[in-house]
């Protein structure tokens, strides 16, 4: 077993060949050119010209030094649309037309006392009518902050077709652990256009959030029960579904996905530790009125925050530790949901670390590394198709079955890559923006949607 493979969380994912030369190409091109107009806003173009079967009417946002940036694949070029050094993190509307993005701002009282605050605010694609929707004094006041937290929020989503976001926050000491120790709480709901807010819970938690595809109904996960509101705010349904966590070390939040119906929820519950190696949990599927639970799969040495879906819910990914003193990554393994849990709401962006197994929208699986498994296969080492085999993958988005975002690091790059039915990429991938080698970028700070039919 490789020393890589040791690590907790994965460093995989570099684009091989071609990639890896327009990635450094372009890398230097950006650092060497003396022209006073910031190279983001030029066109950052393929070596090649696209193929026809290159993906269409994709938009990606993404950040750089602060400032919002938006590319599209009829122009390849990125434009700047909002310009203040501060922005943190990005979200695009399913329609494209709208970004949601979030500004943190240092407030210091001395030298060695200050703490960080986040304010919400969204811009039309175009860059017009940028507006300020939750102010960072009334995100503290919705979570209670101190005078000494700081203050952010976690998650936000939009909920599917329309300009409604769902949000929820978190406190934290800039100055001890940091965000790394923070609890998502709360529920809370903005309107883009109109500006109203509303609670939907208050600053309660532990608890993260997953919105209905149908945007009518939203999960709430604690470490102890699975609850259900509607977007609206209404019919609060709490403890659905109860479940215990025993031994487990601080409190470890659930995952999962809705099914594409919107009627039932698919999650990791009753963790447990285990007495060799990681946490024993079991994945359950519940109705969203919750008339019924069935247990699908239980699993063992493993952890909750590396499981993955297949998309016809057949299916899930998860890591496993060997029984050994120290204990060892033994791989990323798939097992069988039962009766299957019916077509399954997967998300499309991965952030490889705990979970790297996954599928794509059509039902291809992939590893952290895009590494495409064989038909059948039960365990990442089953590989049949490597089209990117080298380096450090930072975050994935899939955009339909043969186009997808990758965000590499060491450098950080955004690549729109484009695979053909073979699984292998093609000549029409191509860097959209390549950071400074210094500079590390998260998942957070791009996002992008394609038109239907791209």
């Amino acid at each position: 077993m490789t020393a890589s493979k040791r690590r907790l969380a994965l460093r995989v994912g570099f684009p091989s060949g071609l990639i890896l030369l327009a990635v450094l190409g372009l890398a230097c091109s950006l650092q060497a050119s003396a022209s006073p107009t910031p190279a983001t806003e030029a066109p950052l173009r393929s070596a090649q010209t696209p193929s026809a079967s290159a993906a269409t009417a994709t938009t990606v946002v993404y950040t750089r030094d602060g400032d919002i940036l938006v590319w599209d694949d009829d122009t390849r070029v990125s434009r700047k649309i909002f310009d203040s050094g501060d922005v943190i993190r990005v979200e695009l509307s399913d329609d494209g037309q709208l970004v949601a993005f979030l500004r943190r701002t240092l407030v210091r009282r001395s030298e060695l006392d200050w703490y960080e605050q986040s304010s919400l605010w969204a811009v039309d694609r175009n860059g017009a009518n940028p507006r300020e929707l939750v102010s960072a004094d009334s995100l503290r006041d919705l979570l209670g902050a101190s005078e000494t937290e700081s203050s952010n929020i976690p998650e936000m989503a939009w909920i599917p077709g329309t300009h409604r976001l769902l949000y929820n926050g978190w406190t934290y000491l800039v100055m001890a652990e940091g965000e790394s120790h923070a609890i998502p709480r709360g529920l809370y709901s903005v309107d883009a256009d109109e500006g109203t807010q509303q609670v939907l819970v208050g600053a309660e938690g532990p608890q993260r959030f997953v919105v209905s595809p149908d945007g009518q109904q939203v999960a709430l996960l604690s470490p102890m029960a699975l609850a259900f509101v509607d977007a609206d705010g209404s019919n609060l349904r709490r403890d659905v579904l109860t479940y215990a966590q025993v031994g487990v070390p601080g409190p470890l939040l659930p995952v999962g996905v809705w099914t594409e119906d919107s009627q039932a929820f698919v999650m990791t519950e009753s963790l447990e530790e285990d007495p060799a190696a990681g946490i024993d949990f079991v994945i359950s599927r519940v109705t969203a009125d919750g008339s019924a639970t069935d247990q699908l799969a239980s699993v063992t040495r493993s952890h909750p925050g590396s499981v993955t879906f297949s998309p016809d819910g057949r299916f899930a990914a998860y890591i496993q530790y060997t029984d050994e003193v120290p204990p060892d990554i033994a791989g990323w393994f798939i097992t069988p949901l039962g009766e299957g849990a019916g077509p399954l709401a997967i998300p499309r962006k991965l952030e490889p670390g705990y979970p790297s197994l996954h599928w794509s929208p059509d039902g291809r699986a992939f590893t952290g590394a895009l590494a495409e498994l064989c038909p059948g296969a039960t365990q990442d080492s089953e590989i049949c198709e490597s089209p990117i085999s080298r380096g450090v993958s930072a975050a994935i988005q899939w955009l339909d079955p043969t186009h997808l975002l990758l965000l590499t690091r060491d450098p950080s790059a955004l690549l729109l890559v484009t695979l053909d039915p073979a699984g292998q990429m093609d000549a029409t991938s191509e860097p959209i923006e390549v950071w400074p080698l210094e500079q590390s970028v998260g998942p957070q700070s791009f996002a992008a949607v394609e038109a239907a039919g791209g």
